[in-house]
């Protein structure tokens, strides 16, 4: 009878586990969107300074402040997802870093 109620609790147990398994990791998509926001502003730093001679850059920080603010609603929010919606904010975020670094270093190259 022991062994019985053991083999039970046990398959409840593991029944349990599987259950909660599963899910999804969003930590890697709040790193990238971590390390975007960051880019972001240190461009936004360069550019507030002066902005005038940077337009360009203003109109496409836009669009990418607005793509940053939209991935961080969606990392907060508590809907269910996939492993490929994440996967896909992570490389838009890190095209925006990497943009964000890019103009940066563009601009810093300009500027010497």
């Amino acid at each position: 009878m022991k062994k019985l109620i053991s083999l039970a609790l046990a398959l409840v147990m593991c029944t349990c586990l599987a259950a909660c398994g599963g899910g999804v990791d969003k930590q890697p998509a709040i790193d990238a969107h971590n390390a975007a926001g960051a880019a972001v502003n240190d461009l936004s730093a360069i550019i507030n300074a002066d902005p005038e001679p940077f337009a360009d850059y203003i109109a496409d920080m836009q669009d990418l402040v607005n793509q940053l603010n939209e991935c961080g609603a969606f990392l907060e929010s508590n809907e269910k997802t996939t492993q490929e919606a994440l996967d896909q904010w992570v490389k838009t975020c890190n095209d925006i870093e990497k943009w964000a670094k890019d103009a940066k270093a563009e601009i810093e190259a300009g500027a010497q």
